[in-house]
Parts: structure tokens; sequence; C-alpha cells
């Protein structure tokens, strides 16, 4: 997820059932609307290495392993149940 620029040690605390939108909210406590820009670079990367279109898939609980289950299926790998 290089759209938050996480140091490698960082991505290491992540869990599937995290939501998109609450690391958003984590990265930036401050804001009630999370900033645009994490969502758009994410939406970038998304697209232009997999193909997929995170405005199709998104909901606001959106979690990194339903992302990462997208993914699999645009790059055409079974996925698990």
């Amino acid at each position: 997820m290089s759209a938050f620029a996480f140091r490698e040690s960082e991505k290491l605390h992540f869990r599937p059932d995290d939501e998109v939108l609450g690391i958003c909210r984590a990265v930036k406590p401050a804001r009630r609307v999370p900033d645009a820009r994490e969502i758009e670079t994410l939406a970038k990367e998304l697209r232009d290495k997999y193909g997929l279109m995170l405005e199709e898939i998104w909901h606001d609980g959106l979690t990194l392993g339903g992302l990462f289950q997208r993914v699999q299926q645009a790059r055409g790998k079974p996925v698990a149940a």
C-alpha cells in the first residue's frame, strides 16, 4: 500500500479485517473526512497494476482482505473461500 507511504515494518501490523477507510482515518485522525489523495493514489495503483477499478468495488466497510481478494480475482488467481 504505497498509497499511504507506510514503512515496510509498519505494513506488518495490518490485518485482513482492517478497513481501508479506517486506515485512512488512523493516518490523519484530526480529519473527519479522509484525505482523498490516499484513496486516489490507491485507486490509480490498483488500476495501473491490476486493471481493478476501485470505484466499482468500493464501500465504506471494504477491508484489506476484501481488497486482496478482488486483486487476486483481477489477476485471474483462484480465491479460497
